[in-house]
């Protein structure tokens, strides 16, 4: 006797990695559900010319013309955000292979994300939708390698900014121990000077 077939509620379900993308994507902010979905639509156009495919029918099967029309009544969970809900209904006229590769950027933009907001939380510094689209810009554009060094020059910024040359030193050394037992892969140098005031902090170097 042959498997009975597996149905799904949703059209996604089918790709697991695509599911976890999109359930991920569900649980962000409205402000990052945009910026993230702005940057698939981008992604989408330049790999597989969605938007063409968006102005015409005649590449879609008649099941995925009757899907699109339904999702006119915008009931889905992520139809309340616009943009979200367009990036999805370009997800959902790729074909298999390509709802898979588009999945792998989903995940690695939330991953990305997620580092960026870690890094944040680590150096006690506000985080800003503004920065949020730059990690997303930079994986457009140069990828893992581009994202990875727009994270790494942040770090350096938090650095900067936490260990300012005006506080006492030993205030500047608390919050170091403090960072390196949050990261001990980073190799932080401090150097001091004496002024009249006492011992402070004039260099920072990260390895």
């Amino acid at each position: 006797m042959s498997a009975e077939k597996k149905t799904f509620k949703r059209w996604y379900d089918r790709h697991p990695r695509l599911a976890q993308g999109v359930k991920l994507l569900i649980l962000m902010p409205d402000e990052i559900k945009t910026i993230i979905s702005e940057a698939l639509i981008t992604l989408a156009n330049r790999e597989f010319d969605a938007t063409e495919q968006d102005n015409t029918f005649r590449t879609l099967g008649s099941d995925k013309i009757m899907g699109l029309h339904k999702s006119k009544n915008r009931r889905r969970e992520y139809d309340e955000n616009e943009t979200l809900h367009k990036a999805m209904n370009y997800l959902y006229m790729l074909s298999d292979d390509g709802q898979d590769f588009m999945s792998d950027h989903i995940l690695n933009m939330v991953k990305y994300i997620q580092e960026y907001f870690a890094t944040c939380k680590e150096f006690h510094v506000d985080s800003n939708p503004e920065q949020v689209a730059q990690v997303t810009d930079a994986y457009v554009t140069s990828g893992a390698e581009g994202v990875q060094r727009f994270l790494k020059s942040l770090r350096d910024e938090f650095y900067v900014k936490v260990f300012h040359p005006d506080r006492g030193i030993k205030q500047n050394i608390d919050l170091l121990a403090t960072i390196q037992a949050e990261a001990p892969q980073e190799k932080i140098n401090l150097s001091t000077k004496e002024d009249s005031q006492g011992m402070k902090l004039s260099k920072l170097e990260i390895e």
